[in-house]
């Protein structure tokens, strides 16, 4: 998984899906989906491999979709909190 890792480029979503690549999916798809005290993957201090697996589910998706899935002043809300935007 190493090598995988160090020769697939890190994709970045769009507005609209996208496809990866086989190496971006071998470098960042956890090997298996497990259930810990409610979070997928991992523990919630380990969140490494389920960013990996949002981001390539993002750019499946497109940030189009992804933004229908929460209320608008949750996003707001986000980007304010991230970005400082007003």
């Amino acid at each position: 998984m190493q090598d995988a890792t160090a020769s697939a480029e890190r994709p970045a979503p769009d507005l609209e899906p996208r496809a990866i690549t086989m190496d971006q999916y071998h470098a960042l798809t956890p090997e298996k989906l497990e259930l810990w005290g409610g979070y997928l993957i991992d523990p919630p201090e380990y969140v490494e491999q389920r960013r990996n697996l949002l981001l390539l589910l993002l750019v499946n998706e497109g940030l189009l979709e992804a933004v229908r899935l929460a209320p608008p002043e949750q996003w707001r809300a986000a980007l304010r909190e991230v970005y400082g935007e007003p």
